[in-house]
């Protein structure tokens, strides 16, 4: 069977025809049921559901409103999978900060997916769509565009959505509202070198703060010593810090001052450091990114730089609205402004 004109409505019957097979097989896939489907069979169907791009109709007078009534709808795709995202304080603060703004801006969030999830063609062609929605926030971005086989997926999403807001990075040439790891990272460390510390381990994420480290390190005469580097798991970053700052100590060299790459981190390195003797900060100092509200009740309370995470939320849900109306093609980044917040960690206060 030829394909359907592109300006027809794909229906179970178009798609039944496509795959030869009856109609009531193809609703036994999309429904996983009632009845059992041979995997060549489904196989079949799901190549002809993704050739066809054919979606349940399931909201037939939506599509006769037409985009005026899915205006305030968003959707949210993450890359990484949930323990990455929602095991962490960080990132439930941004989720916090998207769902409460869309609230408050009269939006509504249709969907909150992993990118994994879009890999099914009905999934995607349900909810990637300008029928359904008509805005989409992407979070971390990054990871979805270094995991194989995401890139046709991500182009046909570019295709069909028109406003896309990134967060935390920009993939694609797409706007997005991030915070300068760097400068992060620079006032972090170069907080410790005015301490006086000239020892200062990296424990931290190898991207942009690895940079920032270095350049805090060389606008202070201060050597670059791959010894004190140690790259943590990006999936797991507070199981694999308290490692890392055993290992670090177990080599006999034992840094001033620790920067890690955000609280989570800081926070399991303090616990290492405590489990081996050591005391924070009058034997090693710690500096750290993020201001999770963690990092002021630990003891001794982190330093850190904060970074406005639910603020994070509401720009990207303005921007979203904004671009609706203005509809620039060029549309500028933002990025958040972020401070120092002087605890007890790096021994400043003494």
């Amino acid at each position: 069977m030829n394909k359907p004109n592109e300006k027809d409505v794909v229906t179970q019957q178009d798609v039944a025809d496509y795959a030869g097979v009856s109609r009531a097989v193809v609703s036994y896939v999309l429904n996983n049921g009632p009845r059992k489907v041979s995997a060549e069979t489904r196989q079949r169907v799901i190549a002809a559901i993704e050739e066809l791009a054919y979606r349940p109709n399931k909201h037939a007078q939506r599509l006769k409103q037409g985009s005026a009534a899915v205006q305030n709808i968003i959707g949210i795709v993450t890359g990484g999978q949930s323990y990455n995202i929602l095991n962490r304080p960080y990132y439930n603060l941004v989720l916090a900060g998207l769902f409460d703004s869309a609230h408050q801006l009269n939006q509504h969030i249709r969907f909150f997916s992993f990118f994994e999830a879009l890999k099914d063609p009905v999934f995607f062609n349900k909810n990637i769509h300008p029928d359904e929605i008509s805005s989409l926030i992407l979070l971390l971005p990054k990871i979805i565009t270094e995991t194989p086989g995401h890139e046709e997926i991500l182009d046909t999403m570019i295709e069909r959505i028109d406003n896309i807001i990134c967060l935390e990075d920009s993939i694609r040439g797409l706007p997005a509202v991030i915070f300068d790891r760097a400068a992060a990272a620079f006032m972090a460390v170069e907080h410790l070198i005015k301490l006086g510390h000239q020892q200062i381990a990296f424990l931290a994420i190898d991207d942009q703060r690895k940079q920032g480290y270095r350049q805090a390190l060389l606008e202070n005469n201060l050597p670059y010593d791959e010894t004190l580097i140690r790259i943590l798991s990006a999936v797991e970053p507070a199981q694999s810090a308290y490692q890392q700052t055993l290992e670090m100590l177990e080599t006999g060299k034992t840094p001033t001052a620790i920067f890690t790459a955000n609280d989570e981190a800081g926070i399991a390195a303090i616990a290492a450091l405590h489990d081996r003797g050591l005391r924070v900060p009058d034997d090693v100092a710690i500096t750290s990114i993020d201001d999770i509200e963690l990092a002021s009740m630990i003891r001794p309370a982190l330093t850190t730089v904060n970074v406005p995470k639910r603020r994070m939320g509401m720009y990207a849900i303005q921007f979203l609205i904004s671009q609706r109306e203005i509809l620039s093609p060029h549309a500028a980044s933002m990025v958040l402004p972020i401070e120092l917040i002087v605890r007890d960690s790096c021994g400043a206060r003494r």
